[in-house]
């Protein structure tokens, strides 16, 4: 939008607003060059992004001066152009493609491309776009959308409060309604109709009827949320919204929008975008290269800035090469679609790109997607790569927010490695579905850190991590969750970091595919009543208790009502300290079988607990 102010005042022309006459088009024209006075341009930009919302980013990337890729076309080449068309007007400007998109007359074009400051002209794309249909969902269930979560595991990661908090998602689409009550609590932070020329991607009552109803159902499956019946992959995470897809037969050219949305997203700050539109209109499966096509070259030219773009990869299949531009990038993540029994949709389109690499890249469920899109509280499903696509990049966000150790071009080569065909690619389902899952954990150490005698999880708890001479310092999650990978394997050591109480410590061996871990912490301060974890139980049951002096015999006997001895251990010489922990050689243990290994009725028990002279009766109960 910077860009487009500048030309409006030092040349007074005006951007077009969208639509064409029925006498002009809609053409690129590349620039030669990036004008004068490079290195000056160059330097005054990298000052500029020090206090931009991407410099994080860029620098996880390694990025840190800018580049070509962050200037604007230079000014006297852009007027040059608007000079030469009395008719026509400049719809955008690309400083990924060094070209501004035009609306004018074939005329103008001829005269245009003579310009010594131009390289080539070309007309804009199409996209793919076919209004979905959508299937209500007559009444209303819980988890309405457990299957497609669990299908990639993602129902693992928000069990682990994993669900996108504090990661930022670029969604590119036909506009967005927010009224739907999944949306109640959803975190827009930015949005922009690119259509329209305003700061409202809803639907509007220029658009034809259904504009924004595509946008809408892939925002859902990314941040929408509604208690014990709805939820995206990431309904934590902030979005930045832009409308870019016009699907009226009006007007057919938006690959322009859609790079200009792009570029708006990534210096607002995006961590990463979600697409599910796709441009193939005057392409070849030869310009399927990453190479050629101009949104492929502006999707790799986002993951340059260590921004990804994750991408449908189309609904053309089951052809070879029938995939669409930009999932033939060579650093865009590709969607395909799976059913619910893990086949490849027949619609889902299909790899190799043009030069031979594998995609797509993975998949997620594309067949009977559950989404939300109209009204305020009706359901629907849908088919369709364009609803794999917000699954998949939903689960590269709850990673991202899991690790911010790691780049998201590193969460992309992970969703990879980790996908369920990983060790066997094919250019159907890619490196098949994923494994959010798996992803998390790769070569890292994950875990829960836990009060000692109730189990309770500890948010905001510091952890050292000791790997040879290596020492790291990390904290759980509001939800009492820590993943983080080391960068290397081997033996480890979980210790204290000053957090209120005592770390039980944790030491093994990390190896490649990760290892969850759980720590319990002490709380207890001097001698405390006996505990029993938890209560009631359906089966395992840990016995907590504190010795103030020692050594002293420990024994436990569990009765039943009538007071028959159901079961009894005995823990001889136990020294002073907290024995609350449910790990060896901390609390009692008792496995809910009798002594003849039968499992015990369910019922009231009593336990009788001698700590050395002292006597405890505590009363629990076991559900079966």
């Amino acid at each position: 939008m910077k860009l487009i102010l500048l030309i409006l005042i030092v040349s007074g022309y005006v951007i077009a607003d969208g639509q064409s006459s029925d006498n002009n088009g809609v053409w690129w024209v590349y620039f030669t060059d990036r004008g004068p006075d490079l290195e000056n341009r160059l330097a005054l930009k990298s000052v500029e992004l020090i206090d931009s919302p991407s410099f994080e980013r860029r620098i996880s990337a390694g990025l840190f001066e800018a580049d070509e890729l962050d200037l604007d076309p230079w000014i006297d080449y852009v007027e040059n152009v608007a000079s030469l068309m009395p008719s026509g007007s400049v719809r955008t400007a690309s400083r990924y493609l060094n070209a501004v998109s035009v609306c004018t007359s074939s005329d103008d074009i001829d005269r245009i491309k003579n310009l010594p400051s131009v390289d080539r002209v070309s007309p804009v794309s199409i996209s793919t776009f076919q209004p979905p249909v959508f299937y209500p969902i007559m009444g209303t269930t819980s988890g309405l959308t457990s299957f497609q979560l669990s299908q990639i595991h993602m129902d693992d990661l928000h069990e682990r409060g994993w669900t996108g908090q504090g990661v930022v998602i670029g969604v590119l689409d036909s506009g967005f309604n927010l009224t739907h009550i999944v949306f109640q609590q959803i975190n827009v932070i930015l949005q922009y109709d690119f259509i329209n020329d305003d700061n409202d991607p809803s639907q509007q009552s220029e658009d034809p009827p259904g504009q924004s109803d595509h946008g809408t159902a892939v925002l859902s499956l990314l941040g929408g949320y509604c208690k014990d019946t709805f939820s995206g992959g990431v309904p934590d995470a902030s979005f930045i919204l832009a409308k870019t897809e016009d699907i009226s037969d009006e007007y057919q050219a938006e690959e322009d929008y859609w790079v200009q949305g792009l570029e708006w997203v990534e210096e607002n700050g995006a961590d990463m975008v979600s697409n599910s539109l796709g441009y193939i209109d005057w392409y070849t499966y030869a310009d399927m290269d990453g190479n050629t096509a101009v949104t492929t070259i502006a999707a790799d030219a986002a993951a340059s800035r260590g921004m990804p773009v994750f991408s449908a990869v189309g609904n053309r299949g089951p052809d070879s090469g029938s995939l669409i531009a930009p999932a033939d990038g060579d650093s865009v993540f590709a969607v395909g679609a799976v059913d619910v029994m893990g086949n490849v949709a027949q619609f889902s389109s299909r790899g190799p790109t043009y030069d031979g690499r594998i995609k797509p890249s993975a998949c997620a469920l594309g067949e009977n997607v559950v989404l939300a899109y109209l009204g305020e509280t009706e359901y629907s499903f849908s088919n369709g790569t364009s609803f794999a696509t917000p699954l998949a990049a939903s689960a590269a966000g709850a990673i991202h927010q899991a690790h911010p150790e790691w780049s998201m071009m590193e969460i992309i080569d992970i969703l990879e490695i980790t996908a369920l065909n990983a060790d066997s690619p094919d250019n159907d389902t890619g490196y098949g579905i994923l494994n959010a899952f798996s992803a998390l954990k790769y070569r890292s150490l994950t875990g829960s850190v836990r009060l000692s005698y109730s189990g309770a999880f500890l948010p905001y708890y510091p952890l050292t991590i000791i790997m040879g001479d290596s020492t790291y310092t990390i904290e759980t999650n509001q939800s009492g969750w820590f993943a983080f990978c080391p960068g290397e394997l081997g033996s480890f050591s979980i210790n204290d970091c000053g957090g209120d109480g005592i770390v039980i410590p944790v030491s093994g061996t990390l190896e490649e595919a990760g290892l969850e871990v759980q720590v319990f912490v002490n709380q207890t301060t001097g001698y405390e009543s006996p505990s029993v974890y938890p209560n009631p139980s359906t089966g395992d049951i840990y016995i907590g208790f504190d010795m103030m002096n020692g050594p002293n015999d420990v024994s436990m006997t569990v009765y039943d009502l009538l007071g028959q001895t159901v079961h009894s251990s005995i823990r001889n010489a136990i020294g002073p300290g907290s024995f609350r922990a449910p790990l060896p050689g901390e609390a009692f243990f008792w496995n809910g079988l009798d002594d003849k290994g039968e499992p015990a009725a369910s019922g009231i028990y009593i336990i009788l607990l001698k700590i050395g002279e002292a006597t405890h009766l505590i009363k629990f109960a076991l559900a079966r």
